[in-house]
């Protein structure tokens, strides 16, 4: 060895325990940030669901007043389909299918907190006004998200966030 230059030993690199101390803190931090981004991105999907749901009833209701003619939207668990009439006496079961023939959703359509969406018909008469009572669309999903409901009334579709207490959509 040359002279003024010190061996030192073991100081050529990290020790197993500083391995897997810095390990462990990155597994810690990386699983924090995966729970995060996966709970964002279902936070994300739920609101641009109700959101794509708002535009297109509203492109249905727009319909009912350009063409002057009754439309009608069916709920089902896993999705929309709308319906135009060409009569005020044309059943509702008849009807023609507006293309694309069915509207399917990543999360589940309830009427409450337990029940799901089974075919209900919701009527819209040819001034674009909603026919019968308010109808509330629930998401099943994320309740993080800052819209996960619709509440359908007569001439108002407004998106809006769950309120568990009243079993109520809180408008937006």
């Amino acid at each position: 060895m040359g002279e003024g230059v010190p061996t030192v030993y073991g100081s050529r690199g990290f020790s197993l325990t500083e391995l897997i101390t810095v390990m462990a803190i990155a597994t810690t931090l990386l699983s924090a940030a995966t729970i995060s981004y996966h709970q964002w991105q279902v936070k994300y999907n739920v609101e641009a669901q109700v959101k794509t749901m708002v535009s297109d009833f509203g492109e249905l209701r727009i319909r009912a007043i350009t063409t002057k003619q009754r439309q009608s939207i069916t709920v089902n668990k896993q999705g929309y389909l709308f319906k135009s009439y060409s009569s005020d006496d044309e059943p509702l079961a008849a009807g023609t299918v507006i293309p694309p023939p069915s509207r399917s959703v990543k999360y589940a359509l309830k009427t409450n907190s337990s029940t799901y969406y089974n075919g209900e018909t919701l009527e819209i008469d040819p001034r674009g006004m909603m026919i019968g009572a308010t109808s509330i669309i629930y998401l099943e999903g994320n309740s993080s998200a800052a819209v996960d409901c619709l509440t359908l009334s007569t001439v108002r579709i407004n998106p809006g966030k769950k309120n568990t207490a009243w079993s109520s959509c809180d408008d937006r």
